[in-house]
């Protein structure tokens, strides 16, 4: 694109135009940019030698873990014994895959709660089938004495 006066160079009063390099000392190039090391006299320009800058990656949470403690929590109103046992096998396989994650995965503790609480889930749904199995043996040993 051309300016006003028709030439591809801008005019010397274009305030928008490029300007003349510059350079304001030894490790300054051309255009005012620091140069390599641009840091102060004696001090390394990208920071202290053999550190990268950047620290460890950091740990994720295991999704199946998440996902086996919300049906161990959803296992004791909406399907208890089912949605208890998917979670203890969803835990189980968390934990192996945060055991081969090489500490890039965490979770361990969503998946330890997983299955306390699926356990306890089969535990009560356990003892009340036993409760009403024995409520039934009672009342039907009741109910054929008096009649």
């Amino acid at each position: 694109m051309s300016d006003q006066q028709g030439g591809d160079r801008p005019s010397a009063d274009d305030p928008w135009g490029p300007t003349a390099p510059h350079s304001s000392g030894p490790d300054q190039t051309p255009g005012g940019e620091p140069g390599p090391g641009y840091g102060a006299a004696g001090y390394p320009g990208y920071g202290a030698p053999g550190y990268s800058g950047y620290g460890p990656a950091p740990r994720t949470t295991s999704a199946t873990a998440i996902v086996a403690l919300v049906l161990a929590i959803l296992s004791f109103p909406v399907c208890p014994v089912i949605f208890a046992i998917i979670s203890l096998l969803l835990a189980k396989s968390a934990d192996r895959e945060i055991a081969e994650s090489g500490g890039s995965k965490e979770g361990e503790g969503l998946v330890r709660a997983a299955r306390i609480i699926s356990w306890v889930n089969i535990g009560v749904v356990a003892l009340a089938a036993l409760a009403f199995v024995i409520a039934a043996v009672v009342a039907g040993v009741g109910a054929t004495r008096t009649g």
